[in-house]
């Protein structure tokens, strides 16, 4: 088991908390609005992440957790300022509910910083239609849960159609899928990390 490092950077002058583990390529976590960075760490996902030889970066947004609030950024554009802010060129992104459509709408602005993505649940795809099948050439996993009532199934649907190499996962039933079954969520997890390397 690898060690968990609370830390703190600075984007815009504000603070902002994340929680880093392992060594290796970086893959960055991004929660829900009802949720914050250690979320990921009770769910077991930044340990699974880091077992197997990536460094797992669990991020509080602005305004979460113990992360200081930062006015006017969206939260796609302060992805794109964190990773500058730790020198990151290039991560493997997972985001859930709102953090999934953060993560969904930096890796289309910024196709070239993304090595892979997890949406979990995401909302708001609808919005980014017309744009999704410029991730045809990074590698996709999709993880909803079978009754989530908050982003319904034809947001999966609509990625599906549209990104070839998109793979989905139904895990749990409820939209945070990752509490219903962290067990089955961090081996999707994995696996889908293993087939990366």
């Amino acid at each position: 088991m690898q060690q968990l490092i609370d830390k703190f950077l600075e984007v815009k002058g504000r603070k902002i908390h994340y929680i880093e583990s392992g060594d290796g390529s970086p893959v960055l976590l991004f929660h829900g609005a009802r949720f914050n960075a250690r979320t990921w760490v009770e769910t077991n996902t930044v340990d699974s992440i880091s077992n197997i030889g990536y460094k797992a970066i669990s991020v509080n947004f602005p305004g979460f957790g113990s992360s200081e609030k930062i006015e006017g950024i969206s939260l796609s554009e302060f992805i794109n300022l964190f990773m500058n802010s730790l020198g990151i060129s290039k991560a493997i992104l997972l985001g859930a509910s709102m953090g999934g459509k953060a993560v969904l709408e930096f890796s289309l602005k910024y196709t070239e910083s993304v090595y892979g993505l997890v949406l979990v649940g995401a909302v708001g795809v609808e919005e980014f239609e017309d744009q999704i099948s410029k991730l045809n050439k990074i590698p996709l996993l999709l993880i909803w849960g079978s009754r989530d009532i908050v982003s319904p199934k034809r947001n999966y649907e609509l990625i599906l159609d549209k990104v070839k190499n998109a793979k989905l996962e139904i895990v749990g039933k409820n939209h945070a899928c990752y509490l219903d079954d962290p067990n089955t969520f961090n081996e999707k997890i994995v696996n889908f990390l293993k087939g990366m390397k």
